[in-house]
């Protein structure tokens, strides 16, 4: 079944230097490096789509033929892995 919430918020933009306890709390071991702001959201409403009206984007052959390129290379590796294993 597809869902889609929709939110009705303000956003507000944080430079994590300004919110150094927020910033501990929210951003994973590893990634302070990479990470350039915080956001903060205040919900002000939300409601879920009725899955009759969200349209699929794209079909399950079309999906199917644009991973198989991914799995035949996966596929590869874990024999190439298999072989230098032995």
């Amino acid at each position: 079944m597809q869902a889609r919430l929709k939110l009705l918020c303000h956003v507000e933009v944080l430079a994590i230097e300004a919110e150094p306890a927020l910033a501990k709390v929210l951003i994973p071991p590893g990634m302070a490096r990479d990470t350039e702001r915080l956001f903060r959201f205040q919900i002000e409403g939300f409601d879920w789509n009725c899955p009759k009206h969200i349209t699929p984007r794209f079909t399950e052959s079309e999906v199917a033929a644009a991973i198989r390129p991914l799995h035949d290379r996966i596929a590869a590796l874990e024999a190439e892995v298999a072989r230098l294993k032995h």
